[in-house]
């Protein structure tokens, strides 16, 4: 498999907003969080966001995106987790 065919696109719904973010199969679900925080203006950890399937069920980030047998144009729920507050624009 080559480097083209390892990548699959995600999209990451964040605060009613759609983004749509290139990953690596093989890379951790986090690294790809990583990614669409960056593209909203979040640099905080990924560790205050908890990653939802559109039924709801809960997302181990730790995973790789092939393990978790998630596949190109998958619709994914990113929100802060519980007790964590809302969506903010600072850097904290």
């Amino acid at each position: 498999m080559n480097d083209n065919e390892k990548k699959i696109e995600i999209t990451f719904v964040i605060q009613g907003k759609e983004f749509i973010v290139e990953v690596n199969i093989d890379q951790s679900i986090k690294a790809g969080v990583h990614k669409a925080l960056e593209q909203v203006g979040q640099s905080g950890s990924h560790k205050d966001w908890e990653l939802r399937t559109e039924s709801g069920d809960l997302i181990n980030m730790d995973s790789s995106w092939k393990d978790s047998n998630i596949t190109s144009n998958t619709k994914l729920f990113l929100s802060k987790g519980a007790g964590r507050g809302g969506f903010a624009n600072s850097k904290d």
